[in-house]
């Protein structure tokens, strides 16, 4: 029997994660096929370089991208794809499990580590004109946190949409290996981000989002996770403590200050309660635009800096500084 999990925020992943009880039969018009979406990102920050991954189940299409920025030389090298089916009907999505996308000879894989709790990340692409290998990992701390809105219940009408779920960690250890332009590269005692989601959205979806990873003037580290116009703002968090103990913290509403329609400029970015205040310097951005009929996709995402200020429960404030990513993404699904 099934097991409903009331909408709100929690301090760790949900454990079971099939939706074959929404999904219908997995054919062409189905819930699973029209209406249920699935990614798995992971990101990476250093002093010189920026790198984003993910793979995409979107029911009727799958897609993967990778991103490197190098902050030396301002370079930035993308690859992306897309396809029509690319995943089973009967694909269940989950952060626990392999990923996997081909097109060609580009190659995504996002899989568990073996060692230890947390994720790998890997990309290929066998061209000799343009080689590149990228592998980063994304270490568990256990301090993840997740979000469900919009209870499932099969008593609604067809056209209700059950839920939409996330799962993020901000902050985590990392290290990245990278081989592009002939040379090696190895960075480690680095931060990441990681973000699972799941779900049924809303047929017209818009939002805005910020992952960074930062530290105070006091040496503590301070990453977070905001989000606006969705899931009713219950993924909104900070991390915050030492690399021995890392805690997190819920946050209010978010609040994004900016101009959607030149997202190169400046964003102040800012929580309700009025704890934290920060402004985002972009330095790179990946954007992309899919129109489709049924489906479209109108998505930005600049990566830079972080400047701002966090206040104590005591009313002290500190000084932070650090690295990540927003986005706005409007999307039809």
């Amino acid at each position: 029997m099934t097991r409903v999990v009331s909408a709100g925020r929690f301090s760790a992943p949900i454990a079971d994660l099939n939706t074959a009880h929404w999904d219908g039969n997995g054919g062409l018009l189905s819930r699973r096929r029209l209406q249920r979406k699935s990614w798995l990102y992971g990101g990476v920050f250093s002093e010189r370089w920026i790198v984003g991954c993910a793979i995409i189940d979107a029911g009727l299409l799958g897609s993967a991208f990778i991103y490197i920025f190098d902050r030396e030389t301002r370079q930035f090298t993308e690859h992306t794809a897309i396809r029509p089916l690319v995943f089973p009907a009967n694909f269940q999505p989950s952060p626990t499990a392999p990923w996997s996308f081909t097109s060609g000879q580009k190659s995504w894989r996002i899989q568990p580590l073996t060692n230890t709790a947390g994720w790998q990340f890997e990309f290929t692409n066998g061209k000799s004109t343009d080689e590149i290998d990228v592998s980063f990992e994304l270490q568990d701390n256990g301090a993840s946190i997740s979000a469900l809105n919009n209870p499932p219940s099969s008593a609604r009408a067809k056209s209700h949409r059950p839920f939409h779920y996330t799962h993020k960690l901000t902050g985590t250890p990392a290290q990245l290996r990278l081989h592009i332009n002939g040379v090696q590269h190895e960075v480690k005692g680095i931060s990441g981000v990681f973000d699972f989601t799941l779900g049924y959205p809303p047929r017209s979806t818009l939002w805005q989002w910020a992952s960074w990873t930062g530290q105070l003037d006091d040496g503590r580290q301070l990453s977070g996770n905001l989000v606006a116009q969705t899931l009713n703002g219950l993924e909104n968090a900070v991390w915050l403590g030492n690399a021995e103990q890392v805690t997190a913290i819920a946050m209010p509403q978010a609040i994004f200050d900016y101009n959607p329609h030149d997202t190169m400029q400046p964003w102040r970015i800012r929580s309700a309660d009025g704890r934290l205040d920060m402004q985002f310097v972009p330095e790179g951005a990946r954007s992309e635009a899919i129109h489709l009929g049924i489906l479209a996709s109108d998505f930005t995402q600049p990566f830079g800096a972080f400047h701002g200020v966090w206040r104590n429960e005591d009313g002290s404030e500190h000084t932070l500084t650090g690295m990540g990513l927003v986005e706005q993404h409007r999307a039809l699904w």
